[in-house]
């Protein structure tokens, strides 16, 4: 938001827990930048997937760069809900897929979070 104060031309910095006021003369000292008169700030349609924005990014979608998934076989409770394995793993032990920790290694980034990090399949 562009303003005038005191004869001065400002910006007002949204979503700032202050709300601090930069004069233009403090963002641009040494420029003639500083005499532009307004700002046009343009929004995202509301009903804009936030999908369709990642489908360029090199952040794994799967993880969202964090390198770790839920664990498909606890669903992240870390404790085996039946048993498994002949009796192996019983009800109410660790997980045995991610022995409590809740969650596992990504499979389409292989924990690096990005697609194209270590030891990744991603070939295109």
């Amino acid at each position: 938001m562009v303003f005038h104060d005191q004869g001065y031309l400002g910006i007002f910095i949204g979503n700032s827990v202050a709300g601090k006021v930069l004069r233009t003369n403090e963002v641009f000292p040494y420029s003639k930048a500083a005499r532009f008169q307004s700002l046009e700030v343009k929004a995202t349609e509301s009903n804009q997937s936030t999908n369709a924005s990642k489908t360029n990014s090199i952040v794994c979608a799967n993880c969202e760069g964090n390198g770790a998934v839920l664990c498909s076989q606890c669903i992240g409770s870390g404790v085996n809900s039946v048993d498994h394995f002949n009796g192996q793993f019983k009800a109410g032990g660790l997980c045995w897929l991610c022995r409590g920790k809740r969650e596992i290694l990504c499979g389409e980034c292989n924990g690096a979070g990005f697609i194209g990090g270590f030891m990744s399949t991603f070939d295109d």
